[in-house]
């Protein structure tokens, strides 16, 4: 199905059955199939999922956006005033900026690996993949880019799907759409204010950077569970039991 957020088609999944609805939001190096492993194990719930815009089976952008308001939009066309929300990688980072503006509208937060708005990200920890990043980015390679990408955050092993996705979202990234995407609001000052039920789930496989990430945001989110699963930046296809059972306790407290 698809709805219209701003001037673009926004496809979407909605399964309709089930008292809770859960809102699954992709990283930005996937498209919302990467769930698919996960779904199965949610056959309770009612499970709402979409592709950003580029993604999948949604239009490139033709016009400024956020992925926050884009999610507004998603939860508006389907009458949802409270959902709780999933999101991995860039989709815990909008999971998370809805919580700070609009924290009435999140039941819970399952957070995999997420990226946080504002945090102190460390700079220069990888000289050697900065450089290479940069002579390809200059040389115009795409899938020299693509696969830096999948070595930083496939840690676990790549295969066919993992590397079309990645590329994909490197094309999209590189294209005259990609540039529309505009910043969500910033998050991490605002994160201790969080009431909502949050688990933040670390993959040992991750990035440094971004697994201390993770551990410190669960650390600043009063109450928050935090989970390490022997997973990459993509738990929810490398774990999925491991992910499920996660999000089950996090729903259950709320």
């Amino acid at each position: 199905m698809e709805l219209v957020a701003g001037a673009d088609l926004v496809w979407y999944d909605d399964t309709s059955t089930g008292d809770v609805p859960l809102v699954l939001l992709h990283p930005g190096i996937a498209d919302s199939t990467i769930w698919d492993r996960l779904l199965p194990l949610l056959d309770d719930y009612r499970v709402i999922r979409f592709d950003r815009r580029g993604f999948g089976r949604s239009a490139p952008a033709t016009e400024e956006y956020t992925a926050l308001r884009d999610l507004v939009a998603v939860l508006d066309h389907l009458g949802l005033e409270r959902a709780h929300l999933v999101g991995n990688s860039m989709g815990g980072e909008t999971a998370l900026a809805l919580a700070v503006t609009e924290p009435d509208r999140v039941a819970s937060l399952t957070l995999l690996c997420p990226g946080i708005g504002g945090y102190p990200w460390p700079e220069d920890d990888y000289p050697e993949l900065v450089a290479a990043w940069t002579a390809a980015k200059e040389a115009g390679d795409v899938p020299a880019l693509a696969k830096i990408q999948e070595g930083m955050w496939f840690a676990a092993g790549t295969d066919d799907y993992l590397s079309e996705q990645v590329l994909k979202a490197t094309e999209l990234d590189f294209s005259p759409a990609g540039p529309l995407e505009q910043e969500n609001p910033e998050q991490w000052s605002k994160v201790a204010a969080i009431t909502a039920p949050t688990t933040v789930v670390a993959g040992a496989l991750d990035p440094a950077d971004s697994l201390q990430a993770s551990v410190d945001l669960a650390a600043r989110i009063p109450g928050a569970e935090l989970v390490r699963l022997d997973a990459d930046h993509v738990p929810q296809y490398r774990d999925p039991e491991g992910v499920a059972a996660a999000l089950v306790r996090t729903v259950t407290r709320s």
